[in-house]
């Protein structure tokens, strides 16, 4: 979803809490804004491709353009298991 349709979203009291986490295919970091039923919403570009930041922080700062709401950072690094 794009800013201005998150936004919209808080401003309906939809959204709970955000995530920024480590985007291991981009190398950049991803938002995503969680409603209270568990559903999540990423953020995009207007033809739907993911938008990632180069820092933890600019992803922060978009968080707080969309919504005042907690935000949780994952750790740089994550490991998966094969």
């Amino acid at each position: 979803m794009t800013t201005s349709e998150l936004r919209e979203l808080y401003q309906a009291g939809k959204l709970r809490s955000a995530r920024v986490c480590h985007d291991t295919l981009s190398m950049g970091w991803l938002v995503t804004f969680y409603d209270d039923e568990g559903n999540l919403y990423e953020l995009t570009d207007t033809l739907g491709c993911r938008v990632s930041y180069e820092s933890p922080r600019a992803a922060e700062d978009k968080v707080h353009q969309v919504a005042d709401c907690p935000t949780r950072v994952d750790s740089l690094y994550r490991f998966f298991e094969i």
